[in-house]
């Protein structure tokens, strides 16, 4: 699998999780958590800004 079919892939999940959010049959946080999830488990470059903001938050809260 290329990193051009995991980005694909993961814009459509993108799409999906967006979609159910806005049928409000889940809040937005579990989605934005599903979507960051997402970007991390599917190791695209995207993954790289939200691993830092999961390490921003998590150094906030824990010192």
């Amino acid at each position: 699998m290329t990193q051009t079919d995991i980005v694909v892939i993961d814009a459509f999940l993108f799409l999906f999780v967006f979609m159910t959010a806005h049928s409000r049959e889940i809040n937005i946080f579990p989605t934005i958590l599903i979507v960051m999830a997402g970007f991390l488990l599917g190791m695209t470059p995207f993954g790289y800004p939200v691993w830092w903001t999961f390490q921003a938050i998590g150094n906030a809260l824990l010192g």
